[in-house]
């Protein structure tokens, strides 16, 4: 088992819980497992069970993992007399990989965005005590970065200069993308000439394609037609519009269309970085 340096443990505090996720960079593999580091806690080290790697009976544990991966896991145990943690890799769901995967791309992102805004700032103070402070507040660079959009209680009485708190939110708005409305609709499309029906259909497919909507081949006679726009009557006008295309040029044979569900993605204002 590895040891938590006592420095960590006594003055910040930062060891991770038992159940919370984590990324871990692959640092040693052993017969019996492998050590990792935290890439969240200063690299904190950890050790990941064989048991713990997959379900399934491992022959090899090369085969699952290999030194330098950045992977997934949850801690599962916590001796603070051994001062020993170990990790699972197996009790991670695909969802939850998804999804922690993206809340610290987020945090990197933003703390990059924080260092660009001290500098812009041309504030005295250095980026560590300026860091110091965003840990001891708010957590994380995600929890300040929403407490300032929304200027909440916590934002307002913040100790973190006024000044780069509005830098921030200014190079935030600046790298936002702008946000594009996208319909979804599934096409039935076949001619009944057998001479010249396929080379009638790719000019269809060709001008539909011109009007700005994208097409994916399913399989015959069905096709996916999806759109963009700034909202979504544009996006809509565009299916529209090619929709007339093909009633137009369709001389004889079968054309259906039906809009395709997709799926809500959680919306947030944090997304756009």
């Amino acid at each position: 088992m590895n040891s938590i340096p006592s420095e960590i443990e006594s003055e910040t505090k930062r060891i991770p819980k038992i159940g919370e996720l984590v990324i871990a960079n692959i640092a040693k593999i052993m017969q019996f497992g492998a050590y990792c580091r935290l890439l969240e806690y200063n690299d904190l080290e950890v050790f990941l069970p064989i048991r713990e790697v997959s379900s399934g009976w491992i022959k090899n544990i090369h085969e699952f993992i290999h030194e330098g991966q950045k992977v997934v896991c949850k801690v599962v145990y916590y001796d603070r007399e051994r001062g020993s943690i170990d990790v699972s890799l197996k009790k991670v769901t695909a969802k939850e990989t998804k999804e922690k995967i993206g809340s610290y791309n987020l945090e990197k992102r933003l703390e990059a965005l924080f260092t660009q805004s001290i500098k812009v700032s041309k504030l005295q103070a250095t980026n560590e005590s300026i860091e110091d402070k965003v840990r001891s507040e708010f957590g994380s660079y995600t929890n300040m970065m929403r407490s300032i959009m929304d200027d909440d209680e916590r934002a307002q009485k913040s100790s973190i200069p006024k000044k780069l708190r509005s830098m921030m939110v200014k190079l935030y708005e600046a790298n936002k993308p702008e946000k594009k409305f996208i319909v979804s609709y599934i096409m039935t499309l076949s001619s009944y000439n057998t001479r010249t029906g396929a080379q009638e259909l790719r000019g269809i497919l060709s001008a539909v394609k011109e009007k700005g909507v994208d097409v994916k081949y399913i399989s015959a006679p069905k096709y996916r037609l999806v759109s963009q726009g700034e909202n979504y009557a544009q996006a809509e006008a565009k299916v529209k519009s090619a929709t007339e295309i093909v009633q137009s040029r369709l001389k004889k044979g079968l054309f259906a269309i039906e809009k395709e569900k997709l799926a809500k993605k959680k919306e947030s204002v944090m997304e756009a970085l």
